[in-house]
């Protein structure tokens, strides 16, 4: 892994039918809860202690070099296009972000970490407009079995943390409206949203809106059902709603996207490869949905918020991050 760096030296610049897995085709699977009993127990890695921010996961802007991270280009995401109001069309977006990826980490631990990035050594940025300066986001994931009734949502688990520093040609390079709706979200505004008998208040992070794709799914190992499903549900979108959190510190925003809190069906599909995830390319990425009341365009097309590609993560090769008990409660 000679080419790959352990940080990069600058950065550069759904409704309910689009849930990935939410489809009674993943219980076809050959999935249990003894698949679980496999992995090794989190509590037997070692600590980490406020760890600068990027330091675990390396850099590499080379094709698929193991457990790494690169960059990918905004403008291969498909998001909502100016005619989407007329006919239901998605393009390509445009090939520009808000926020560009700098670091990622994996952190094992026995329960979930919100507001992680309270816990590790962010870099020193200053703020120089409306916007903070750096994106965060912790994408926490189950490691024990999902439960149908009044299952548990907190446990081992794994955080992969994606940390993301603002366009310095943001201003020029994105429409004012989405600058704005940034705002509106890291404010945590509400709006009104028309309904058949009364109008109804909601927040506008509910418009948050995750994009994800595998890129290799024809590569990774899956039965013929497997297949057919990913290949059903992949680049589908997502809003991240009701399982996300917010925090914002000095320099910077927070985002938890908690599957713990994901439906059972979810949780369950998402499970069928957790074994196969260090096999697999992800590329990742969030844009907030634009607006359909009033039959108005002003907010489309849809603009990327942030994205980057993950390269075969293993993450039985990471460690825990240091935290007490009271911490996390």
């Amino acid at each position: 892994m000679g080419a790959c760096v352990s940080r990069p030296e600058k950065c550069v610049g759904g409704s309910v039918e689009e849930a990935w897995f939410d489809s009674a085709a993943v219980l076809e699977s050959d999935w249990s809860d003894d698949d679980f009993q496999s992995l090794p127990d989190v509590s037997s890695k070692a600590f980490l202690q406020r760890p600068i921010a990027g330091s675990q996961v390396p850099f590499c802007p080379l094709k698929r070099v193991p457990d790494s991270w690169s960059e990918i280009e905004p403008g291969t995401f498909k998001v909502r296009g100016p005619s989407y109001l007329r006919d239901k069309r998605k393009e390509l977006a445009t090939n520009c972000a808000a926020y560009y990826p700098f670091g990622l980490d994996v952190f094992l631990s026995h329960k979930k970490i919100n507001h992680i990035a309270r816990f590790v050594e962010l870099p020193v940025i200053n703020s120089s407009g409306k916007l903070p300066p750096m994106l965060v986001v912790n994408v926490q994931i189950p490691l024990y079995p999902a439960a149908i009734f009044g299952g548990e949502t907190d446990g081992e688990g794994i955080s992969f943390v994606l940390y993301f520093k603002l366009s310095e040609r943001f201003t020029k390079e994105l429409p004012a409206h989405f600058q704005e709706n940034i705002r509106r979200l890291i404010d945590d505004e509400v709006e009104k949203v028309k309904g058949f008998r009364s109008d109804t208040v909601v927040a506008f992070r509910e418009r948050l809106k995750i994009l994800g794709r595998v890129v290799n799914v024809d590569d990774l190992p899956l039965s013929a059902a497997e297949r057919k499903l990913m290949h059903a549900y992949n680049e589908k979108p997502v809003l991240s709603r009701p399982q996300h959190d917010f925090y914002s510190g000095e320099n910077y925003f927070e985002i938890d996207l908690d599957m713990h809190r994901f439906s059972y069906i979810s949780r369950k599909g998402f499970a069928t490869f957790i074994d196969r995830l260090k096999l697999c390319v992800l590329d990742f990425g969030l844009t907030i949905q634009a607006s359909t009341i009033g039959n108005k365009a002003e907010e489309l097309p849809e603009q990327i918020l942030c994205c980057i590609r993950l390269n075969q993560i293993d993450f039985l090769n990471y460690k825990q991050l240091g935290l007490s008990e009271e911490t996390l409660e």
